[in-house]
């Protein structure tokens, strides 16, 4: 019975020192996602921004105390769709805005999966105060952000050649052993740009572009400041315009106004009214709602003036008829 018993104690004791050893995790905090939106990365473009904002230390994230003779580590999880081609490779990297230079560079998984299917990838990377220590002998200021880029395509931009990145999570691990990882220092200077966001999922997306401060809806290629593939309901919509544009200028006595035989010529020749886009030009460029309701007012004007005209004209040959008729039927009429 004693040895029993001394057996079981053994026995717990290997398994409580075995539990006792094993690593402890904290997190994952979220750092990008959410209401931000899914950071857009396209081929060619070369580094580009993914999270939005600037963050501290990631000591800072992890306030836990690390117990004594452990090491704390720290990850880097990306939540990304993984439809795109196999172009490259996809790379991350810490950027300090305000030392204005790269930190740490690593890779992430670049396998195949169904198209919009989310995936977290975890790549093990260094404390941010070890980067500043070694990449920039500064230790006053450890905000960052994370850069990414599709190194290895030298295409350019197409709508199949992009990367989505859904979201952005840091976690920490202590471990008992002592633990390092390699800082591996990017050493491109050059400060990425603002990518696309979009919001909604990529079939019906709203995108941000940053870069040109455009927002498309969808679509993912905004040209104009609000780009919107479909239809818009609103209960009223307003068009701000410049006073001296507004076309009361035609009833200014100074004004010229074209004639009607001149607009009937160019009629016949251009089949369309001047000073009026033709059918190609709407069907190549659109039509600005504020500037063509400017310029079928200052037509009807036009046409109102000549109306006038047409009135006056009309009144003085209707007194002349009058007066003849009045002279025909005198008594004195030989």
């Amino acid at each position: 019975m004693k040895r029993f018993l001394l057996t079981v104690l053994w026995q717990c004791t290997i398994v409580w020192a075995a539990t006792a050893q094993q690593p402890i995790e904290y997190g994952p905090v979220q750092i990008f996602g959410l209401n931000e939106g899914a950071a857009v990365i396209y081929s060619g473009n070369g580094w580009q921004q993914v999270t939005r904002t600037n963050y501290d230390y990631l000591e800072a994230l992890f306030w836990q105390p690390v117990p004594a003779g452990w090491t704390r580590e720290y990850y880097v999880g990306i939540k990304k769709s993984d439809n795109f081609p196999n172009c490259g490779t996809i790379q991350l990297r810490f950027w300090f805005p305000w030392g204005k230079a790269a930190g740490h560079q690593f890779d992430i998984h670049t396998e195949w999966g169904i198209p919009a299917e989310s995936r977290y990838h975890w790549s093990r990377i260094p404390s941010v105060n070890d980067q500043v220590q070694i990449a920039h002998s500064i230790d006053n200021n450890g905000y960052w952000r994370l850069d990414a880029r599709m190194a290895g395509c030298t295409d350019y931009p197409k709508p199949g050649h992009r990367l989505y990145i859904q979201g952005v999570f840091v976690k920490a691990i202590d471990r008992p052993a002592p633990s390092s990882v390699a800082i591996v220092l990017n050493t491109d200077p050059v400060a990425a740009e603002p990518p696309r966001y979009i919001l909604g999922g990529l079939d019906s997306p709203i995108s941000i572009d940053d870069p040109n401060g455009n927002v498309g809806i969808g679509t993912m290629y905004p040209k104009a400041k609000l780009a919107v593939n479909g239809d818009i309901l609103a209960k009223r919509v307003k068009v701000t315009q410049n006073a001296a544009d507004w076309p009361d200028y035609v009833f200014h006595p100074e004004y010229k106004l074209p004639s009607l035989d001149s607009t009937a010529a160019f009629i016949t020749t251009n089949r369309h009214l001047p000073g009026i886009p033709s059918a190609q030009q709407i069907a190549e460029n659109g039509q600005d709602l504020g500037e063509m309701n400017r310029l079928l007012l200052q037509k009807i004007e036009e046409l109102t003036l000549h109306m006038i005209r047409a009135q006056e004209e009309n009144k003085a040959l209707k007194s002349r008829v009058e007066q003849l008729e009045k002279r025909q039927a005198s008594p004195g009429k030989k």
